[in-house]
């Protein structure tokens, strides 16, 4: 559009665009006025360019349209005169939103494209797709779509690294996107590559290798309480692409100097987190036991530097003081964003709610039933309901200083209830499912049984009586029931030997280390206190890293460190050398692999033709796997702060790097919040 053009965004591309480009980039190029996509008509004055910004959704669709018809009767003489429409679709153009212009009358008017704006680099070693409710349009409506999403980012990736020498994963979701991968590469290579961009079909020496993880092989995680700093920020305030906006007390108590954000509205301020803050990046992977005496260290720290200007007595002392004095200032700042962040955080750690949720989640993973003072506690939260409670990280920010205490929202419930029937399997009772079902109802309203019907489709929250029947039913009916039963991959074990697959699962990959070093952790598990991630411990059997391994050598595991004679088992690292990268697959690991649900994904990528068999291929993954300094991990359906953290800890420890890819960054209640119906 040539000239001066208004933006108008859609509010869940706002965010995330804002991470790429600013406005002055966007008023170089001729954007006047920036709009979010609402209710209402659009009112951009003398402005002909009119430039839509937005996902490829059916009600955006109807908004536009009603807008555009808006705009053509405003410029009497027609459209042509008086306006100049483009729309946008991120990431890609679909029939169905052009369907529903042509019905709106519209589709003539407007020029359509698309914008594949890919992985967002929101850290040197984290890419997130930003994507909302990717879980629920996989799992619970069969939408494939982000799958097509991930397969083009990751095709971009390997456009400039080189082709990924094996692929491995677990999951449906992780198969089917190794397939997408499979069928792209075919399709590039039968296009007849050739010139500059042949080098793509190269094998990568940067990446070793892809690892997938669906999200339905570990849904535990994301609804436990998360302990790290970064974690708890977002459990407490919600962190929005890369920000948190503080407010009330907070906010005055970190603004300092004051900022024109925080002046101009009195209480709210927006800080970004990220590595560019030096003490974030100190502390952000921090168990929250130990960020109040890093922050102290570093006040202490800070006060001596800005005392060095006492000690300065020549010109070159004060001239080299000076220098340092607006990093100084910055970090004076900064300092105190995050003090009043740890303080909000310590008033919600400290409160009697929330070590009663704690208490409860982690007898839970230990294999423990609920005590009757726990289950009084769940019955308390269900009769102080509050419908309308503000939940962080869920439809927008916070407006006020979050409260001590968690409110007793339904995401609040459901964390509980679903971190029951997850682990306890077998041993829920249908007595207990039906008692919660009614309360649930009764405080949250009758709208709220197809809330818990999505929860039982997608296996989060499933009735004792449909497990039951699925367990006794052939394994090609063993899908859980509900509607979409042909759509919807299982979330239950895929070949399980065990009664209860939890169970074993806790034992054989270590889930529970009871002597975990919170300050100077060791181990994963230190982002839970104690419980180390199922997504993170499946990695760890993939690059045959010991924590994954029972404390006695003559264990079932054990000969995985030594060489079984299998071309893909590999003997452990000695100290001092790399000990990361998917070297082995997972080879040995096959009885675990069956008590998790979904496929099991280990494909090696040949140079050339794409034909992922034969000694070659796998002479190939082997040489290149000992150099390659990096392993791609992405997550289908989300991950947590916790889980980013862990994978920075490994990176540590091997010597190797992990980048973290993911549809979008979750919490437990942005989690559930897909899946609860509303009003």
């Amino acid at each position: 559009i040539r000239g001066s053009k208004a933006l108008v965004l859609d509010k869940d591309l706002s965010g995330a665009l804002s991470l790429i480009v600013d406005f002055g980039v966007l008023k170089d190029h001729g954007v006047e006025k920036i709009f979010l996509l609402e209710d209402g008509l659009l009112d951009t004055g003398s402005i002909k360019g009119v430039l839509y910004l937005t996902l490829p959704h059916i009600r955006k669709m109807k908004l536009i349209a009603e807008q555009v018809r808006a705009g053509s009767q405003g410029g009497g003489s027609g459209l042509s005169s008086s306006k100049e429409y483009s729309l946008q679709l991120v990431p890609r153009r679909t029939l169905l939103c052009e369907r529903v212009l042509e019905e709106e009358g519209v589709l003539g008017d407007i020029t359509i494209g698309e914008y594949r704006m890919d992985f967002i680099p929101l850290e040197d070693d984290l890419l997130s797709l930003e994507l909302p409710s990717t879980f629920k349009e996989l799992y619970l409506d069969g939408d494939f779509s982000s799958i097509q999403h991930v397969a083009r980012a990751v095709m971009r990736l390997q456009g400039l690294y080189g082709f990924f020498p094996r692929i491995v994963g677990k999951g449906d979701y992780a198969q089917v996107l190794a397939d997408s991968l499979a069928r792209m590469r075919l399709e590039l290579v039968a296009g007849g590559t050739s010139g500059p961009s042949s080098s793509v079909l190269a094998m990568s020496t940067t990446f070793d290798s892809l690892v997938i993880i669906d999200r339905a092989v570990d849904m535990v995680t994301p609804l436990l309480t998360q302990l790290t700093y970064e974690g708890l920020i977002s459990e407490v305030y919600g962190i929005v692409n890369g920000s948190v906006t503080l407010g009330g007390v907070g906010a005055s108590a970190a603004d300092g100097a004051g900022s024109s954000d925080s002046q101009s509205t009195g209480k709210r301020r927006r800080i970004m987190l990220n590595d560019s803050d030096a003490i974030y990046r100190e502390v952000r992977s921090m168990n929250f036991a130990g960020v109040g005496a890093l922050l102290s260290k570093i006040s202490r720290q800070l006060q001596d530097n800005y005392e060095s200007r006492h000690r300065a007595k020549t010109v070159q002392e004060i001239r080299s003081f000076v220098g340092k004095l607006g990093g100084l200032q910055a970090e004076h700042q900064s300092l105190k964003s995050h003090v009043s962040l740890a303080e909000s955080i310590m008033r919600r750690t400290q409160s009697d709610d929330f070590n009663t949720i704690l208490e409860i989640e982690q007898s839970l993973v230990g294999g423990s039933d609920l005590t009757k003072e726990q289950l009084a506690y769940v019955e308390k939260i269900l009769a102080l309901a509050d419908p309308n409670a503000s939940v962080p990280g869920v439809g927008g920010e916070l407006k006020e200083q979050p409260p001590a205490s968690m409110p007793n929202s339904i995401h609040k419930v459901l964390r509980i209830l679903c971190l029951y029937s997850l682990w306890r399997g077998p041993s829920f009772k249908q007595k207990t499912y039906d008692s919660w079902y009614e309360d649930i109802v009764a405080a949250f309203g009758h709208h709220q049984t197809i809330t818990l019907d999505n929860l039982d489709q997608v296996g989060l929250l499933v009735s004792p009586s449909t497990l039951a029947q699925a367990v006794a039913s052939s394994a090609g009916e063993s899908r859980a029931s509900g509607l979409l039963n042909t759509v919807a991959p299982s979330a239950r074990p895929c070949n399980p030997v065990h009664a209860n697959s939890i169970g074993f699962l806790r034992k054989s990959l270590n889930l529970i280390v009871s002597d975990v070093r919170e300050s100077n952790p060791d181990d994963v598990s230190y982002v839970y206190s104690g419980y180390a991630p199922i997504s993170i411990r499946l990695l760890q059997c993939l690059v045959r890293d010991p924590a994954v391994y029972p404390a006695n050598p003559s264990g079932r595991y054990a000969a995985l460190l030594r060489p079984l004679g299998d071309s893909r088992a590999r003997p452990a690292p000695l100290d001092g050398q790399s000990t990361g990268g998917v070297k082995g697959g997972w080879a040995g690991w096959e009885d675990v692999l069956n008590e998790l649900p979904g496929e099991t994904v280990d494909v090696s990528q040949s140079p050339g033709d794409g034909d992922s068999n034969g000694a070659v291929a796998d002479a190939i993954v082997r040489r290149l796997g000992e150099k390659a300094p990096a392993t791609l991990v992405v997550f289908l359906g989300g991950c947590t702060f916790t889980e980013i953290a862990a994978l920075r800890l490994l990176s540590q420890q091997h010597g190797h790097q992990y980048i973290a890819a993911t549809t979008q960054i979750i919490n437990g209640n942005s989690f559930l919040d897909s899946l609860i119906q509303r009003n």
